[in-house]
């Protein structure tokens, strides 16, 4: 009798010191993770008009900008190379912050996309259709080429996020 109260006792007390679980849910971690991406990335510099242009064009969140842009900007630092991404970020001081900056949180949440799929995931992920896609590419591309980055760098990128046809 006295081992089965100790086994009572132990287990009662496991379940009242153990935190109340929740049913995972695939919305609250999507939600966790552009949540901790928005907070994790603070924009700088010249990407701060970027963001706002999508927003007041879009009619977007910081986040969702932030989070599209940094994923469309991502392809192209794993397709066209790291020199690329360097030649578009010494003309926009502000850019690499979109791709996490020093965030290690936002750059994991970022530095798997090697494809148009996996951009459309992650736009899927911040509660955007993928067709604005192709919204935000001429905002971006209009950007750039403001800031001074040639057509040999604009080419690529246009080729690189065009949708396939």
């Amino acid at each position: 009798m006295n081992a089965i109260l100790k086994q009572f006792l132990f287990v009662s007390s496991i379940y009242l010191l153990a935190p109340t679980a929740s049913a995972f849910s695939l919305n609250d971690a999507l939600s966790n993770g552009t949540q901790a991406l928005s907070s994790a990335t603070e924009v700088t510099g010249e990407a701060q008009q970027l963001v706002g242009s999508l927003q007041n064009q879009l009619g977007i969140t910081e986040t969702q900008a932030v989070g599209g842009t940094g994923a469309l900007l991502q392809l192209a630092k794993n397709e066209l190379g790291a020199g690329t991404m360097s030649s578009l970020t010494s003309k926009a001081s502000g850019l690499s912050s979109l791709l996490g900056g020093d965030s290690s949180l936002s750059e994991s949440l970022l530095s798997n996309i090697s494809s148009m799929s996996e951009v459309q995931s992650a736009f899927s992920m911040l509660g955007m259709d993928s067709a604005m896609i192709q919204q935000f590419v001429p905002i971006i591309m209009g950007f750039l080429g403001d800031q001074g980055v040639g057509s040999s760098l604009l080419g690529p990128l246009q080729n690189l996020w065009s949708p396939a046809g």
